[in-house]
């Protein structure tokens, strides 16, 4: 079975397995950051992103919430791209733990429309609430894993700044942008106040992910860590596998994007296929069924009796995620199974033979 469904199904590497087994026969520490595992875990993080200090956290949707409730006041407003992550997929985190209001611009492969930025982060008046934070999502899930440049980058910020308005970089796939894009993670995160990135997508540790910001702000973090029930202990076996993810996997992610790469090119190949994006960034493919063959949902049912699982990502859209377990060679595999189902599904759809 080829699960392509994300990349968070990864699982952590030999080196990573035994960098766990060793942590486990030391003790874990008392205190909240007491752990040596978790403290250079939280080192080599803080460097890798050009931050004064870093926490380690249960999940990237945990570190971006600890992020908003530290900036946002209760009935102000976060200003985010309509489709971010922090709007659609985290069960409504800003509202429910925070009282913030989320403020959704209309945007194009996760870029936010400039022209509507000044307005949103305006200070509010007696009926209209403050924009407290921007939040920038890079790469953007819902395209695709696409990139938001360094150019985009520092316009968001420029902006935030006239505003006096902090920014919080919802980095999950950082690295994945910054081997994309030829830069260093610091040079993207430098555009932002905060960053949080997962350690367990592309980097294939077990969990977690990490939250940098400043000292003040990381302080601070801790508390809200804790006050959301994240104050895990003992933290120090993945703590251990998560330093290795981080000082083995970046570099190898290029060829995650290879194998993508040629993977869209591949299936779009296909009749009554199309690239759901415009192009392929990262590690993320975005395939668009015909319309007249059958929903997303139905094809990756049958996909998945043939041996290749995706996730329906919309009515018509499927979406594969690219890891270090994917090879090129999976790719013949996976054609074969998307052929199976569009020649079964077109038996029983004879007006989805053609595109018209």
């Amino acid at each position: 079975m080829l699960d392509l469904r994300s990349d968070f199904l990864t699982r952590p590497t030999p080196e990573m397995v035994d960098a766990m087994t060793e942590a486990a026969t030391r003790r874990g520490g008392f205190g909240l950051r007491e752990d040596r595992d978790v403290q250079a875990l939280e080192s080599i993080a803080a460097h890798m992103v050009g931050k004064e200090d870093a926490l380690f956290c249960a999940s990237c949707g945990m570190a971006n919430q600890i992020a908003i409730h530290l900036r946002c006041r209760p009935g102000n407003a976060l200003v985010a791209e309509a489709t971010s992550h922090v709007i659609l997929s985290e069960a409504g985190g800003p509202a429910a733990l925070s009282g913030v209001m989320c403020r959704g611009l209309p945007g194009i492969d996760g870029v936010l429309d400039f022209s509507l930025l000044d307005e949103a982060l305006s200070a509010g008046d007696s009926q209209r609430s403050k924009a407290d934070l921007l939040v920038v999502e890079n790469t953007h899930v819902r395209s695709g894993g696409s990139l938001i440049s360094l150019e985009a980058s520092h316009y968001l910020q420029n902006a935030a700044r006239r505003h006096g308005v902090p920014v919080h970089l919802d980095g999950s796939r950082i690295f994945n942008a910054a081997v994309a894009m030829g830069v260093m993670p610091s040079d993207i995160c430098d555009t932002a106040d905060s960053v949080a990135f997962s350690l367990n997508k592309g980097l294939a540790a077990p969990l977690g992910a990490i939250l940098a910001g400043s000292s003040d702000f990381i302080s601070e973090a801790v508390r809200v860590r804790q006050m959301f029930g994240g104050g895990w202990r003992p933290a120090g076996i993945p703590a251990a596998a998560a330093r290795v993810a981080l000082l083995t996997m970046p570099e190898r992610l290029a060829d995650d994007h290879e194998v993508a790469s040629s993977l869209g090119a591949a299936l779009t190949a296909l009749e009554g296929i199309s690239l759901g994006q415009k192009q392929v960034w990262t590690n993320l493919v975005l395939i668009d069924l015909d319309e007249r063959l059958c929903s997303a949902v139905e094809f990756a049912t049958e996909l998945s009796h043939h041996g290749v699982m995706a996730l329906p990502f919309g009515k018509f859209r499927l979406r594969l995620a690219v890891y270090y377990e994917i090879k090129k060679s999976d790719i013949d595999l996976i054609v074969a199974a998307f052929s199976k189902v569009l020649e079964a599904t077109r038996s029983k759809n004879p007006e989805g033979n053609s595109h018209g």
